[in-house]
């Protein structure tokens, strides 16, 4: 039995007499090192400090919904935002305050139309003009006008009265100030222009009290034809000084047409328009004169819709913006100081120099599109413009009724589209942009 085990020992696994296979090569492994023992890192967390807190929140877009959504984090966080003081500097940091929407004049009174998409969509109602505290005289109620808004604030006039209303659709305060005893004439039928900026600045800040309206400047139109042409009326009013100034005037000798202001530094530029040029009034020299326009821009219509008064970006000097409607293009010009070219003579003098043409169908479509007399089922409509905001130095132009609207900034050329720029007609038409900053729902918030 045990030579039998061995034959199979032989036949299987082999005998002395057959070589046996090769010892196999050891192959060495080499393992990983052990990771270094790390030190436990603590988890990362704000400080517990105040300062440090509203430098963050300071930096969140200056959109009504901003800080409301950060007051309701927590009590702690519904303080800072809330803070009168906060408020200020988050208004300074930003600057440029946003176009909450437009004012469209309606003879019931002013409508206010939101420009932005929700969150930040303010209702309609929320800037509806209240009605005024006095009792209504014999005859019907007032009739209140809107003649502009600027710096957050805005203005009308009450024909019925004789006197101009300066309102803050944001606070919802008015303050209402009496015509000059010579813009009453003829019962006030001549008087129907004007502007307003804050004394205070840009920032739509309030005055400190929380009460009371913040320093205005009131600026109030009247003309009278003669047989010049027509005779122009300015006077300014200063609430920190509750009085109206003296009253300039200038004569134009052509027909004119309406044409919204734009602040330059501290000179108002346009009023009226005419083939010829635009008015300045200067604040500080108190003084009125007429600004000859370039000649190529007497080609075009003179309607406030093609043509707009504008401030330079870059040297925050006198631009223009006008609308061809036939090729559908904006040109853009710029008041030059250039020296005079006589070699004995050092005088500056002012120059208009087209900056710039722009192809709205090339700029606001890609592919370029054109519309046709049927467009969408709406028939189509020529560009417009429908104002221009001079804190964030944008041109708002409607296209068409499909198209909708857009909002162009005219150092970069870069666009938005606005998320409703239709006055309440249904129509487009020309408006007035009103950009403040939102708080009021903040403040709401701190009570809770």
């Amino acid at each position: 039995m045990v030579l039998k085990f061995r034959g199979l020992k032989r036949c299987f696994i082999g005998s002395e007499r057959v070589p046996s296979l090769p010892a196999p090569v050891p192959v060495l492994v080499l393992a990983p090192a052990p990771a270094p023992a790390r030190a436990a890192v603590p988890p990362v967390s704000l400080p517990d400090n105040d300062d440090l807190l509203r430098e963050i929140l300071l930096r969140l877009p200056p959109l009504p919904s901003s800080l409301p959504r950060a007051a309701l984090v927590c009590r702690r966080w519904r303080g800072l935002v809330s803070d009168p003081i906060f408020l200020s500097r988050f208004r300074s940091h930003h600057r440029t305050p946003p176009v909450l929407g437009y004012f469209f004049s309606d003879p019931r009174g002013p409508v206010f139309t939101p420009t932005l998409a929700p969150p930040d969509r303010i209702p309609p109602a929320r800037f509806s003009l209240p009605p005024p505290p006095q009792e209504q005289p014999a005859g019907g109620g007032d009739r209140l006008f809107f003649l502009g808004c600027r710096h957050g604030l805005a203005l009308l006039i009450n024909r019925r009265r004789l006197e101009t209303v300066v309102w803050d659709p944001v606070t919802g305060r008015q303050a209402t100030v009496p015509y000059p005893p010579e813009f009453t004439a003829d019962n006030g039928a001549h008087c129907c222009r004007g502007a307003v900026l804050s004394g205070g600045g840009a920032d739509g800040g309030d005055d400190g009290d929380g009460r009371s309206m913040r320093p205005f400047r009131v600026i109030l139109i009247r003309t009278r034809r003669n047989d010049c042409g027509m005779t122009v009326c300015m006077c300014v009013y200063e609430s920190a000084t509750a009085k109206w100034g003296e009253t300039i005037s200038t004569v134009v000798t052509s027909q004119v047409s309406d044409l919204p202001s734009v602040l330059i530094g501290n000179t108002l530029c346009g009023f009226f328009h005419w083939p010829l040029g635009i008015l300045e009034l200067d604040l500080e020299r108190h003084s009125l004169a007429a600004v000859e326009t370039p000649a190529e821009s007497r080609l075009h219509c003179i309607d406030s819709s093609s043509f707009r008064v504008v401030r330079t970006q870059q040297h925050g000097e006198l631009g223009l913006v006008i609308l061809s409607e036939r090729s559908s293009s904006l040109q853009l010009w710029a008041r030059k100081k250039e020296k005079a070219t006589s070699s004995s003579d050092h005088d500056v003098v002012l120059r208009w120099v087209l900056q710039r043409t722009v192809e709205l169908d090339k700029l606001l479509f890609s592919p370029p599109r054109t519309y046709t007399m049927m467009d969408s089922g709406f028939s189509a409509r020529k560009p417009r413009i429908l104002g221009f905001d001079e804190d964030s130095n944008q041109i708002h132009i409607s296209v068409s009724t499909c198209a909708g609207a857009f909002a162009i900034q005219l150092e970069t050329m870069q666009f938005t589209k606005l998320f409703n720029a239709v006055s309440p007609t249904g129509s487009y038409v020309s408006g007035h942009p009103y950009a403040s900053f939102y708080t009021a729902g903040t403040q709401c918030l701190a009570r809770l």
